[in-house]
């Protein structure tokens, strides 16, 4: 089982890394950046535009894009809890290694804003999944499904205990 927030940010850094170390190889080696000079600017307004309009999309209940519906769904652990897990898996490097590779090899407008958008999507999702854990108190986990890719679970979060004075006693 998967924390659903830390699996979110992994696959956004880790797609975000590629797409740096592919530009910076590129650059690096001396061929043509992957953007030209002039549209830097265009770029970084679109990833902040596509960011902010991403989480609002997610933060919504909207059938396709929003994920609220998922997480109010989404049920308890069961009792024979499965080990907790890291949310970074080997496999996930993929993610670095093919953004990486694309970048570098393509040096392509295209090619950048692909993994880009996908990469500040994931974050959007994590920002969505964190505001959510908590308003409601509960935390978000993937666990393995045989019907699936994944199921998405949740816990409650134990409230935090109350403050007592040196004598353990409450305060008045």
């Amino acid at each position: 089982m998967v924390r659903y927030v830390h699996h979110e940010l992994w696959a956004a850094a880790l797609i975000l890394a590629g797409v740096a170390g592919g530009w910076a190889a590129a650059v690096g080696t001396g061929q043509s950046p992957p953007v030209r000079s002039g549209a830097i600017g265009v770029l970084v307004t679109f990833a902040l535009g596509f960011l902010v309009l991403s989480t609002l999309l997610r933060a919504t209940r909207l059938k396709w894009v929003g994920q609220m519906r998922e997480f109010e769904t989404a049920a308890p652990v069961p009792d024979t809890d499965p080990s907790r897990r890291t949310a970074l898996a080997p496999r996930m490097l993929g993610l670095l290694l093919l953004s990486a590779l694309c970048v570098f090899v393509i040096r392509d407008t295209a090619i950048v804003v692909v993994p880009l958008a996908m990469g500040l999507d994931w974050l959007g999702k994590a920002v969505v999944g964190v505001g959510w854990e908590h308003s409601n108190g509960r935390r978000l986990w993937l666990a393995p499904d045989s019907d699936g890719p994944s199921a998405l679970l949740c816990t409650t979060v134990s409230p935090a205990p109350g403050t007592r004075t040196a004598t353990g006693a409450r305060p008045a």
